[in-house]
C-alpha cells in the first residue's frame, strides 16, 4: 500500500489522492449540515402548521421529526461522503455496521415514541373516565412494551451484523437460569408488579395502608410502588412486599364512607332523666349533618370515673381529610349541646372519704 508519494499533488493515502479525501470531508459536511438545517427547518414550519391544526397527527410527526438524534444523522452523511472514494473491505464493513447500530437505534427511538404516543393517548382517556386501575396498567404496559421493542432492535440488528440470534438465544436460555437464581427478588417484584397490573388490588391515587405504613399511591413500577404519606414523605415498598403484606385500600372505588367512632363519658352525679335524653341528643346531632349517617348511640359501661357513652356514625364520603372534617364538626356540635343541656363531660377523678372518729 502507498500511503506517501513526494510529489504534494499525487499525495495519496489509504489508497485515495488527498483532493478526494477533502472532498469527501466535504461533502460529508455539506450533507450533515444541510440535513441538520434541513431537520430544523421542517421542525420550525411543523410546529406553526400544527399550532394551527385541530387534529393532532401533525403533532406526532413534529414529536419523531424532534426525535431524530444528530448522531444519526451524521453517521447516515459519512456514508454518503464515504461512496467518492475507494477504502478497504475492512474499513467498508466497520462503517457499515456503525451505520446498522446507528440506524437501528434511531429506527428503535421512532417506535417507542409511537408507542408512548397510543398509550398516552389511551391513558388520558382513563383519566378523564377517572379509571385509575387502567391508567395503573397503561402504565406498566408501556414500561413492558419499551423493554420488549428494545429486545426485539436489538435482535434485528445483531442479526443484520452477521450475529447468529439462534445460538445467543440458546446462550441466553441457559445463562437466564443462573441469572434467574441470583436475581430471585427483582424477578419477585417484577412478577408482582405484573400481578397489580393484572388483579387490581390497588391504582394510583388510592389512599392505602400497608402494615404501619399509610399514605397515597404516587407511582407503581417494575419493582417497587410509591406511596405519599400524609406528612410528605415519600415511602417506597416492593412489589413483593406489597402484595405480601395486610393491605388495605381506601379509596372511593373500593368504598363509599366511612366509620367513626367516639367514646363520651359524663360524670356520675348526672340525673336519670338528662342520662336517658343522652341517646336522643347524640342521635340528633349526627342526623343534623347532611354528610353522615346515624349508626347507633349507646351506653356502654360504668365506667372508673363516668358513665360511658358511645357514637357510631358513617361519613359519607371515602376521602381522609373529609372525615376529620366531619369529626371536627360533630365534636363541636356535641360540646354546644352538652353545654346547653348542663350535661358535664367526665374526666379522671377521686374521691377520698375521710371520717373521723367522734
Amino acid at each position: 500500500m502507498n500511503f506517501l508519494d513526494n510529489s504534494l499533488t499525487n499525495l495519496i493515502f489509504l489508497d485515495n489522492y488527498l483532493w478526494e479525501w477533502i472532498l469527501s470531508i466535504i461533502l460529508t459536511l455539506v450533507i450533515y449540515l444541510m440535513l441538520v438545517f434541513g431537520k430544523k427547518y421542517a421542525e420550525n414550519k411543523l410546529k406553526l402548521f400544527a399550532e394551527k391544526t385541530a387534529n393532532s397527527f401533525d403533532d406526532y410527526l413534529l414529536e419523531m421529526l424532534s426525535s431524530t438524534s444528530k448522531i444519526f444523522i451524521f453517521i447516515s452523511a459519512i456514508n454518503i461522503g464515504a461512496n467518492i472514494i475507494h477504502l478497504a473491505n475492512e474499513i467498508n464493513t466497520i462503517l457499515y455496521q456503525i451505520f446498522v447500530l446507528i440506524l437501528f437505534w434511531q429506527i428503535t427511538k421512532w417506535v417507542v415514541l409511537i408507542s408512548n404516543i397510543v398509550f398516552t393517548r389511551y391513558k388520558k382517556k382513563k383519566e378523564l373516565s377517572n379509571d385509575m386501575h387502567g391508567v395503573t396498567a397503561i402504565n406498566g404496559l408501556t414500561a413492558i412494551s419499551k423493554f420488549i421493542i428494545w429486545v426485539i432492535f436489538l435482535m434485528l440488528a445483531l442479526d443484520n451484523l452477521g450475529v447468529d440470534i439462534t445460538a445467543l438465544v440458546a446462550g441466553l436460555g441457559i445463562g437466564g437460569l443462573a441469572i434467574a437464581l441470583a436475581a430471585q427478588s427483582i424477578l419477585g417484584d417484577l412478577f408482582a408488579s405484573l400481578t397489580i397490573m393484572i388483579d387490581k388490588p390497588i391504582a394510583i391515587g388510592d389512599y392505602v395502608v400497608v402494615d404501619n405504613f399509610m399514605g397515597n399511591v404516587k407511582a407503581i413500577g417494575i419493582k417497587s410502588t410509591k406511596l405519599e404519606s400524609l406528612t410528605g414523605e415519600e415511602i417506597i415498598i416492593s412489589n413483593s412486599d406489597l402484595l405480601n403484606s395486610r393491605l388495605r385500600n381506601y379509596h372511593q372505588s373500593r368504598m363509599k364512607k366511612r366509620r367513626s367512632t367516639m367514646k363520651i363519658g359524663i360524670i356520675y352525679e348526672t340525673n336519670f332523666d338528662k342520662l336517658k335524653r343522652v341517646q336522643n341528643i347524640l342521635r340528633e346531632i349526627v342526623k343534623s349533618n347532611p354528610k353522615t349517617e346515624y349508626i347507633r348511640a349507646i351506653f356502654t359501661n360504668f365506667g372508673d370515673f363516668s358513665l360511658d357513652f358511645e357514637l357510631t356514625y358513617n361519613v359519607l364520603s371515602p376521602d381522609y381529610e373529609t372525615l376529620t372534617e366531619i369529626n371536627h364538626e360533630i365534636r363541636l356540635k356535641i360540646f354546644e349541646t352538652f353545654e346547653n343541656e348542663n350535661l358535664q363531660f367526665a374526666y379522671p377523678t377521686r374521691t377520698i372519704h375521710i371520717n373521723k372518729d367522734s
